[in-house]
């Protein structure tokens, strides 16, 4: 394990509440930007026409949906029994996408099974040399590998840096799952780039507007993991409550959201060379 990992592999750890007590709330979340997504997808067909992805960390499918919709096949594969019974339901229509109840750590898949493997939003929670083991086991050869971020824009959207702001005045003391984060993604490019095995790292981001009504924007927040764990269920309801008038009284007409990718392709190390010296 490389000094990247160590840092990795401690930082990782989940420290908040259950996931299992937040899936119904799921899918009040943001989309994944389309517009993201279809660069991803079209560099990936550069391997293979019909690529078969590996949604992992799948939540309820949001990511694993979308990709069906674009015509592409494959696997959601979340550790929580809740979130997959959410994302079943919801993908009723999506016979494309077949649902595994396993880790990024052992996903169960078969050696050199996937064209993709692709994290949403999942990547932070795992143990990361074991993840990255497991994604190059399962990865053939010329395979991509993926991490996707969506994260409200707090820089140019000031409703919500507002509601953030107002969160924290009620309780000041709150440790943000968000921090930790944003703190982690600095470090994926140089983690990616160092790692046997992958090629050179490409970052992509774009911001985009998601109109919402206060009832899923009440919803989006009720699916945050990390509040609950740490403040009364009355504060925790004081907070929603803020949260629902103060939308009501700001009516915003669009929040800002912003869709970030990590993206490497599995080569061999001929190849990683040729890479690196064309740089």
């Amino acid at each position: 394990m490389n000094a990247m990992e160590k840092k990795m592999k401690v930082a990782n750890r989940p420290s908040f509440g259950s996931f299992s007590e937040i899936a119904e709330y799921y899918p009040a979340f943001p989309p994944y930007s389309r517009q993201l997504l279809e660069t991803l997808v079209d560099r990936v067909k550069y391997l293979t026409g019909s690529p078969v992805f590996g949604d992992i960390g799948a939540g309820t499918g949001a990511i694993a949906y979308a990709l069906a919709d674009m015509g592409l096949s494959g696997y959601a594969i979340e550790p929580d029994s809740k979130m997959v019974a959410v994302g079943q339901r919801l993908g009723a229509t999506y016979p494309a996408v077949s649902w595994i109840i396993a880790s990024g750590e052992c996903t169960s898949l078969p050696d050199d099974s996937l064209d993709w493997v692709c994290y949403s939003l999942s990547f932070h929670l795992t143990d990361v040399r074991e993840a990255l083991r497991e994604s190059m086991r399962i990865l053939r050869p010329g395979g991509f590998f993926t991490i996707v971020h969506v994260l409200a824009d707090l820089e140019t959207d000031p409703f919500q840096l507002e509601i953030e702001n107002r969160v924290r005045d009620v309780a000041p003391a709150l440790r943000r799952a968000r921090t930790t984060l944003i703190g982690q993604m600095g470090t994926y490019e140089a983690l990616l780039n160092q790692y046997p095995g992958l090629g050179h790292c490409i970052y992509l981001a774009t911001t985009e507007t998601v109109s919402m009504s206060e009832e899923r924007y009440v919803n989006y927040w009720s699916g945050r993991h990390d509040i609950p764990s740490q403040v009364s269920p009355e504060v925790w309801n004081s907070i929603l409550q803020m949260i629902a008038e103060t939308f009501r009284k700001r009516q915003p007409e669009s929040l800002r959201f912003r869709s970030s990718a990590w993206h490497v392709q599995r080569v061999s190390e001929a190849d990683r060379m040729r890479i690196t010296n064309t740089l």
